[in-house]
């Protein structure tokens, strides 16, 4: 267990006790060292989050959370995705479908059909095509065709996959547009602008933003793939973003062993990553454990006070409209379930410190939920 991370992301999680609000943690890609780092919002480093080559991770490129709450990681010398347990960084398993090996597998983002989609740093037209996974890591086969070295991938509102094709040679870089089958639907930004595309997103006006790696930029373009400007400049070897709670960007400079910070205009802040090793790096993640394991809850109430101990008491009131109580840990494992009318207090002294959910399932089919933390 990693007792300074687990604190502090303990001590965060406290500040609120609404399902809902945000429980963000922050992770860099340590690509030199096959390594994770974590950071607080204000860009401190906490630690070495994944350890180095740990479970064999080699050049990792990107990481997205599990909807069951644990975390996937890609590694460009890796044939399957790795997963990781989000408490402590510890290796669990190879996660993708052992009867698939990935080329050079590189970024990765959940699909609005709830598959899991991977671009392949591979040049032929079978190692390059953007393929997907199930959320139980079953191969389901390729879903473009080939996207020669696909770093970046987004959606718009209509289904639409955007691929950032970083180029085989300089220059020939693009951003490709392919339907909701997976049909190629055209070049959405074509190579007399954009020379190595990396990092892709569309912003809540419909703009969209391309990371050019060798040119050190942010461009922006609207809802057509007509310039607009550069929005960022000056940047080396750009490759991954994130952003904060207050709207601004947080972009890795791979050439400069950095994480720069900027505001939602696109007006430098400064540098956000304050201490720890931190080499190459080429993924920055923002990642919500609010949305994991137990994301199907509907309403915050009051049922237990204190909020922080080893036994709660159940609010009265409150919990004769409820049926069942039960307890869930962090990432979303159930640890206890009883009929509400035969609790009044809820012991929960034998499990280990940390932060739990109580979940109340009501009567009408309502759902209720508070954050407490057991603490010996």
């Amino acid at each position: 267990m990693k007792s300074t991370k687990t604190l502090l992301a303990s001590l965060s999680i406290l500040l609120s006790l609404c399902l809902y609000a945000q429980d963000v943690r922050y992770f860099a890609s340590n690509r030199v060292f096959n390594a994770v780092n974590e950071y607080q919002e204000d860009g401190t480093y906490i630690e070495e989050f994944i350890a180095a080559d740990s479970g064999g991770l080699s050049n990792p490129q990107d990481m997205v959370l599990h909807p069951d709450g644990f975390l996937l990681v890609t590694g460009t010398n890796n044939t399957q995705i790795k997963s990781y347990n989000a408490a402590t960084g510890d290796y669990i398993g190879d996660w993708s479908d052992s009867n698939f090996d990935l080329t050079s597998p590189s970024k990765m983002e959940w699909g609005p059909d709830g598959n899991l989609y991977v671009t392949q740093w591979g040049t032929t037209q079978e190692t390059s095509k953007i393929v997907s996974f199930d959320s139980d890591g079953t191969f389901l086969g390729p879903f473009t065709p080939s996207a020669p070295q696909g770093l970046g991938l987004t959606w718009d509102d209509d289904g639409f996959l955007y691929i950032s094709l970083f180029g085989i040679t300089p220059g020939t870089g693009t951003v490709r547009r392919f339907d909701t089958n997976g049909n190629a639907a055209g070049i959405f930004v074509d190579s007399v602008i954009l020379e190595s595309p990396a990092s892709i997103w569309f912003d809540g006006n419909g703009d969209f933003f391309v990371q050019d790696y060798s040119t050190g930029k942010v461009l922006r373009f609207d809802s057509n793939g007509d310039y607009i400007d550069d929005f960022i400049v000056d940047l080396t070897n750009p490759e991954g973003h994130a952003f904060l709670p207050n709207g601004n960007i947080l972009i890795c400079e791979r050439g400069d062993n950095k994480i720069s910070e900027f505001d939602a205009y696109g007006n430098p802040v400064g540098r956000w990553d304050d201490g720890g090793l931190l080499g190459a790096p080429n993924f920055i993640r923002a990642i919500d454990f609010s949305t994991a394991g137990i994301n199907d809850f509907t309403k915050n109430i009051v049922l237990v006070t204190p909020t922080v101990g080893e036994k709660f008491s159940l609010n009265p009131i409150l919990i004769s409209d409820y049926a069942l109580i039960e307890v869930y840990d962090l990432l979303g494992q159930k640890m206890l379930s009883l009929p509400a009318d035969e609790v009044a207090v809820l012991d929960l002294s034998a499990h280990p410190t940390g932060v739990y959910f109580i979940r109340a399932q009501g009567k009408d089919g309502q759902v209720g939920t508070q954050k407490i933390m057991i603490e010996k």
